[in-house]
C-alpha cells in the first residue's frame, strides 16, 4: 500500500503542472461532438455559475494557487477551507458538470467525472504529502477535523487566511473569461451558426463509411 501510496503522490506532482493541457483536450473534444439544446442549456450555466462562485470564494484565500506546490507559505484554514479540504477541486467538478450538462452530452458527464477522478485523485494525494511534509502536526490536526472534499456543516475552529479580491482580479480572471468563451462558443455550437459542424460531421461518418 505504502508503495502504491508513494506511486500516486509521484503521478500527481507530474500531472499538477499539466492539468490545464488535459482539461483543453478533453475540452476540445466534447465541443466539436456537442449538442446543446433547452432546458439543459440553462441548468448547465447555473451550475457553472455555482461552481465558480466557490472557485472565487476559494481562490480569493489561496495567494499562489497557480503555482506550483513548493510555493505554498502557509497552511490555509479559512474561507471555503474551513469546510473543506479541497474547495477548488469540488469547484472544479461542479463547473465541468454544469460544461457537460450545456453540451447536451449525456456520456459527457460520466466521462468528465472518470478523467476528474483519474486526474484529480494522485494530484491530491501529492498535495496532501507535501502539505504534511511542510506543515507537520498543524496539517495532520487540519486534516483529521475536515474531510478532503464533501463538506462539512460546521467550520474548523482555528482558521487562518484573510480574502482577497486582488487575487481574483489578477488570476482568476483567466478563468472567468475561459468559462465565458466556452459557454459563448457552445451557445453558437448548439444555436448559431457553429451548428453547421453537426454537418460536416454527418458528412465525414458517410465518406469513412
Amino acid at each position: 500500500m505504502a508503495s502504491i501510496a508513494i506511486s500516486l503522490e509521484r503521478w500527481g506532482a507530474k500531472l499538477f503542472p499539466r492539468r490545464g493541457i488535459i482539461w483543453g483536450v478533453l475540452g476540445l473534444m466534447i465541443f466539436l461532438l456537442a449538442h446543446p439544446h433547452y432546458p439543459l442549456f440553462s441548468w448547465g450555466i447555473a451550475l457553472t455559475c455555482l461552481g465558480e462562485g466557490l472557485r472565487i470564494w476559494g481562490v480569493g484565500y489561496i495567494k499562489n494557487y497557480r503555482g506550483p506546490m513548493q510555493e505554498a507559505e502557509r497552511l490555509t484554514t479559512a474561507g471555503p477551507y474551513a469546510y473543506l479540504r479541497n474547495p477548488l477541486y469540488l469547484a472544479n467538478g461542479i463547473i465541468g458538470t454544469g460544461i457537460a450538462i450545456i453540451s447536451g452530452l449525456w456520456w459527457s458527464i460520466i466521462l468528465f467525472w472518470l478523467a476528474f477522478y483519474l486526474l484529480y485523485f494522485p494530484i491530491i494525494r501529492a498535495e496532501e504529502s507535501f502539505l504534511e511534509n511542510k506543515f507537520g502536526e498543524s496539517y495532520k490536526t487540519y486534516a483529521r477535523e475536515v474531510p478532503r472534499f464533501f463538506p462539512q456543516l460546521s467550520p474548523y475552529p482555528e482558521r487562518n487566511g484573510t480574502f482577497s479580491w486582488r487575487i481574483i482580479e489578477e488570476k482568476e480572471i483567466i478563468t472567468l473569461f475561459t468559462l465565458g468563451a466556452t459557454i459563448f462558443l457552445l451557445y453558437l455550437r448548439g444555436f448559431g451558426f457553429l451548428k453547421m459542424l453537426n454537418r460536416l460531421f454527418l458528412f465525414f461518418l458517410l465518406f469513412i463509411l
